[in-house]
């Protein structure tokens, strides 16, 4: 992973604002710090008002595990796409698979609820075509790390498991990731390219694409991660909008 606000990586960051790209951003932790309470995790006004700015002028997307409701609550203008669930909500995707991934989460939220219930840090999630368990307020964050996953090995039909930041997120098998969710919203655009920020494990769809079309960031530098680029805290995203606000009216 190279520094994107070195002289090479805004030099390749200026390269994709010269073309028609597509600005894509995960939500938590990446436009907005990690909170305790996830229904508080606004936006700064500054990061509002640059996003505002730069969808003013090119494509933007919010792909985020959130719901699509939950985002739209939560933003103070409306993005051209916002993307929920992982990548199901938002796209074309047809009522059927909403549907059946609307079923499944309701039996696992139905199982899960009984076997987690004892665990007053364990808080399950509803996103309606997913399920996002947190056990942040946890006394013993490994301990209950390990009963939801041990938990979640149990349902049926068994979930993908995708984790986070004291969170793990079970998503219907087979249904669009964000990966998946930025291939199309480039077709959907007609853009050449596209640039993408995110900040964890469910992001990596979208830094796992072999796609040299494809600028990806991830806010804090991972060994592992399949990110080209990196930002070295959640804060530098006000200079990353800045920079291509810049390039682009350049």
């Amino acid at each position: 992973m190279k520094y994107l606000l070195s002289p090479e990586g805004l030099k390749i960051l200026e390269s994709f604002c010269f073309t028609p790209t597509l600005f894509a951003f995960d939500y938590d932790g990446t436009l907005t710090k990690i909170v305790r309470d996830p229904s508080k995790a606004r936006m700064p006004d500054q990061t509002s008002v640059f996003l505002k700015v730069l969808n003013g002028i090119a494509p933007v997307a919010i792909i985020s595990g959130r719901s699509k409701k939950d985002l739209e609550t939560l933003l103070s203008f409306q993005p051209k796409y916002v993307i929920g669930n992982h990548g199901l909500e938002g796209l074309r995707a047809n009522e059927g698979s909403l549907h059946n991934a609307r079923e499944i989460c309701l039996k696992w939220k139905g199982a899960l609820t009984g076997k987690l219930k004892g665990d007053s840090g364990i808080n399950i999630e509803d996103k309606e075509f997913s399920l996002a368990i947190h056990y942040r307020r946890s006394r013993s964050k490994s301990f209950a790390k390990l009963l939801v996953l041990e938990t979640c090995g149990e349902l049926t039909p068994p979930p993908r498991i995708i984790m986070g930041k004291c969170v793990v997120n079970l998503i219907p098998t087979g249904a669009p990731h964000k990966g998946m969710a930025l291939l199309e919203l480039m077709l959907e655009c007609n853009v050449r390219t596209a640039f993408y920020v995110g900040d964890d494990d469910t992001d990596e769809d979208v830094f796992a694409l072999p796609d040299a079309r494809l600028l990806s960031v991830r806010v804090g530098q991972k060994k592992d991660s399949a990110a080209q680029f990196y930002i070295e805290r959640q804060a530098q995203i006000n200079e990353v909008l800045t920079r291509i606000i810049r390039f682009l009216k350049a």
